[in-house]
């Protein structure tokens, strides 16, 4: 920073260029696919039935979110967590990625899931259940962002229902409902997330691909993918705390 440029005066306040040299490395989606991937062929029961699996793709989403704080987020301890214990306004919720400031709570939220079968059966309960969370936490916390990533397999793995259809275009419209909770009277919706993720990944290709062309074939206004995720979650953010400089 050169002396003619204006110094902040507090410790809320952060010059534009003033950003965090983080020695986080971000993980690429292409790496978690694969060791996605890895995990699933080793054991498909174990993949699903177990917390690695899933692990990966969080890790995926902070480490994104954790090399893009600046130097002021840093200064104020704002951190990425893991599986933070939040407060929702019914019961306490362990979020899965937490953008968390140590005085004001919690600016970033972010459920995952994955769904690897039995999707047509249980699909409808889950949407349920992630919606009433997505309602608790906003009547909790108004003005954080909030998001979700949801993945489906392109095909069903349980033994024996391998043939299991997955309507993955209808699944896309039920999220492509509740994304969206933007606009100057944002804090006055609850049960709408402010972005949201679909992945629809064939794990029988190795690496596994992204059928992105599958969702954006139902939902072609609006992007669900998980590759500029991150990017949305942050832009939103950005544009509802201009006084706060906490993402680059």
């Amino acid at each position: 920073m050169t002396s003619q440029e204006q110094q902040p005066e507090s410790p809320d306040e952060i010059a534009a260029s003033e950003r965090a040299n983080i020695p986080h490395h971000a993980v690429g989606l292409a790496d978690v696919l694969h060791q996605m991937g890895e995990s699933y062929r080793a054991d498909p029961v174990v993949a699903v039935r177990g917390q690695v699996f899933i692990q990966q793709l969080h890790r995926y989403l902070g480490s994104q979110l954790e090399t893009r704080l600046t130097e002021f987020a840093v200064k104020r301890k704002i951190e990425v967590r893991y599986e933070a214990h939040i407060l929702g306004s019914t019961k306490p919720k362990d979020v899965d990625v937490a953008v968390v400031d140590p005085e004001n709570g919690p600016l970033v939220l972010i459920g995952v899931r994955s769904q690897m079968s039995s999707i047509g059966k249980n699909v409808l309960t889950y949407y349920e259940g992630i919606v009433g969370e997505c309602i608790s936490l906003q009547d909790r916390f108004p003005m954080c962002t909030h998001g979700y990533v949801y993945l489906h397999p392109l095909s069903a793995i349980k033994q024996g229902k391998e043939s299991e259809h997955i309507d993955h275009a209808r699944y896309a419209k039920m999220y492509a409902a509740v994304t969206g909770r933007a606009g100057p009277n944002y804090k006055n919706q609850r049960g709408v997330f402010g972005e949201f993720a679909y992945l629809v990944v064939d794990f029988e290709q190795s690496p596994p691909h992204l059928r992105d062309d599958i969702i954006r074939s139902a939902v072609p206004n609006l992007d669900l993918s998980i590759n500029m995720f991150i990017e949305r979650i942050v832009t939103m953010f950005n544009a509802r705390m201009l006084f706060w400089d906490v993402f680059r």
